[in-house]
């Protein structure tokens, strides 16, 4: 009969052998709150407190996209090049110019990515040749919002706002990825959106000494049941 201490052993051998490749999953500086540090950017970018007429979401700080920069952004192409996109993810939207900012982060499957984000924007919702929008991206564009969905009044620079929103992403494959967050113009250059980034991070999946301590555990309670004979559980019940 295989003694308890070997199964337990056993277990914790296949568990540290599969999790050998695993990395440790973080956003670095995802609050902002040592500005743009460990970001990179391109056209007009800030980080602002809550003097920009919008309370962060997290702490102190937050990150301000903005469409314009001296009333000419960053165009459509080149954000796609900047966010390692394929040729035509925003182009084909309708973006004429924007801003964005990227980190590079390494992640496992099971990996949760959650940041707070709020969209902003003078545009005039009634008009789907010019519907700003605000993205996110990974290895493909996946839109927040656009002009239809800032309906709350803002105190800001900037008319309308959706408010501050939360979003979770689940990885299902491990590996190196562009994070990126962006605002893009539709169909002119002439009025302002923007995109207000907070509380960007990663949760991983349950790191191994938890769950090496949750299979020896199983390990243990099936080894002390099959340490008894049926005459000695008897014995135990009496």
């Amino acid at each position: 009969m295989l003694k308890w201490s070997s199964l337990a052993l056993g277990i914790a051998t296949v568990f540290l052998i599969t999790n050998q490749e695993k990395v440790q999953a973080i956003v670095i500086n995802g609050s902002f709150e040592d500005g743009f540090n460990w970001w990179t950017t391109t056209g007009q970018t800030t980080v602002e407190d809550s003097s920009f007429g919008v309370e962060p979401a997290d702490i102190n700080y937050q990150a301000v996209l903005e469409t314009l920069q001296d009333e000419t952004g960053i165009n459509s192409s080149a954000l796609e090049e900047f966010l390692e996109l394929s040729s035509g993810d925003l182009t084909s939207l309708g973006a004429v110019e924007g801003s964005a900012i990227k980190q590079t982060i390494t992640v496992n499957a099971g990996d949760v990515l959650t940041f707070s984000w709020n969209f902003l924007t003078d545009d005039d919702s009634g008009d789907q040749n010019y519907n700003d929008f605000a993205f996110f991206s990974l290895s493909n564009v996946n839109q927040l919002a656009n002009t239809y969905d800032a309906t709350i009044l803002s105190f800001s620079d900037l008319a309308q706002q959706t408010g501050y929103q939360s979003y979770s992403y689940n990885f299902t494959t491990a590996g190196t990825y562009t994070l990126g967050f962006g605002v893009v113009d539709v169909g002119d250059t002439t009025v302002n959106s923007a995109l207000l980034v907070d509380n960007v991070k990663l949760t991983p999946v349950p790191e191994p000494t938890t769950m090496l301590g949750i299979l020896m555990g199983m390990g243990f309670g099936y080894a002390a049941k099959m340490r008894f004979s049926p005459q000695q559980k008897k014995a135990k019940l009496k």
